[in-house]
């Protein structure tokens, strides 16, 4: 066990606090260029993830592709991002292996000789899937734990919502909230490849392996000049600063031509998450109430003075039952209502209570896309939630405050 730096998050609480500290220390003694940045600090935790008004996005397959990467760890698996970035990291990879064999860097470093791919795009689609599993087993739980019983869907909704209050702001629920939740990775973006395989808990392997070697300096550099940035917590991991000109650069080759400035990146290369995955927002919840729907409930009943106990069998529904039975306003409204109790909002029942009825109303009107897509600009604001960095500027210039005689 380091005595200076973490090996695992296996180490009593006051240790592991000062032990990351040092490393975070450390890491800053060593900065010499804007490329090192933190993705767990203020709004880079969302980078890739929202778009420029904080709405939740998805990488979209259907208008840009991504490229597998020539040189992976394992060839038998595809290690792929968005097509641009691929470019970069080729080229990246081939300034490597040139300064290796011309001896400008040493050409035995563990990982920073010669980059190979170890990981890169996650598909948030698949990722978000195996997370709800979890949330299912979880509500499941509490379900089993209160005794909690219904006889059809409209009765299970009603439980779910008195539990939802207290569970999402940990665990989200929908797809949107997911993707800028820490359970997504920053991988989603189609922006990230990692150059090693190791415990992003291991202080220690970070400074060894990475912080420490004789080609450091050089790969930030590198980096740099190719239009990435280096993660500061988990160093093997670098991003696409799909802003700088560099990039912009490489993404102009791509696409047709028509990704030339981070907006259109943005917008072409990305969709709000609400799109597509609202369309099966009710069919999720069917799959919940079909997975902790109970094969019988017993109901007492008042029956000539007598207490008589029934047998009921729950209600089962086809999708196209559950169509019949729920308005798409209905759902609306769930989705709505959920969304408000995922987000560190500051809306008050009221405001909440009007935009859910002017969201309707767009609806029916517009459709359900500019619906939504106006709700969720509206509910992302990125200045009252926690973690962001008008939230830290204020919890600092509290403490400033407070510790002034």
């Amino acid at each position: 066990m380091s005595d200076y730096f973490a090996d695992s998050n296996d180490e009593n609480a006051r240790d592991l606090f000062f032990k990351r500290k040092n490393y975070r220390t450390y890491v800053i003694s060593t900065e010499d260029v804007s490329n090192i940045v933190d993705f767990n600090f203020g709004e880079k935790l969302l980078y890739g993830r929202v778009d420029r008004f904080f709405v939740p996005m998805v990488f979209d397959k259907t208008f840009s592709t991504t490229k597998k990467l020539k040189n992976s760890a394992d060839p038998s698996k595809s290690v792929s991002v968005m097509n641009f970035v691929a470019e970069a990291f080729s080229d990246l990879s081939q300034q490597f292996d040139k300064c290796a064999m011309a001896g400008k860097i040493s050409s035995n470093d563990k990982y920073l000789s010669k980059l190979t791919a170890y990981k890169a795009y996650e598909d948030p689609k698949r990722k978000y899937l195996d997370y709800l599993d979890s949330v299912f087993a979880a509500l499941a739980s509490q379900f089993n734990s209160k005794q909690i019983v219904f006889k059809d869907f409209g009765e299970f909704m009603r439980e779910i919502m008195v539990l939802l209050p207290a569970f999402v702001k940990s665990y989200p629920f929908t797809k949107p909230a997911y993707m800028k939740s820490r359970f997504c990775p920053i991988n989603c973006s189609a922006l990230v490849v990692e150059i090693a395989d190791l415990d992003p808990t291991n202080d220690a392997e970070k400074i060894s392996d990475f912080i420490s070697s004789v080609n450091w300096d050089f790969y930030v550099n590198a980096c740099n000049s190719y239009g990435f940035v280096v993660d500061k917590l988990i160093p093997w991991r670098i991003v696409a600063d799909i802003g700088s000109e560099i990039m912009l650069e490489y993404s102009k080759k791509y696409n047709y031509g028509t990704l030339t400035s981070l907006d259109d990146i943005i917008k072409s290369a990305y969709i709000p998450a609400h799109v597509g995955y609202y369309k099966k927002f009710k069919f999720l919840l069917l799959n919940l109430y079909n997975k902790l729907k109970p094969k019988k409930i017993l109901i007492n009943e008042e029956c000539n003075g007598r207490t008589v106990t029934k047998v009921v069998v729950p209600v089962d529904y086809s999708k196209g039952k559950l169509s019949e039975d729920f308005s798409d306003i209905y759902f609306l409204e769930l989705y709505l209502k959920i969304r408000f109790l995922e987000e560190e909002s500051e809306f008050q029942p009221h405001e909440q209570d009007k935009l859910i009825s002017d969201s309707i109303a767009l609806y029916r009107i517009h459709g359900v896309g500019r619906s939504l897509y106006n709700f969720e600009r509206i509910l992302n604001k990125p200045f009252d939630y926690r973690g962001s960095m008008s939230y830290i500027s204020i919890q600092q210039k509290a403490r400033r405050d407070a510790e002034e005689p």
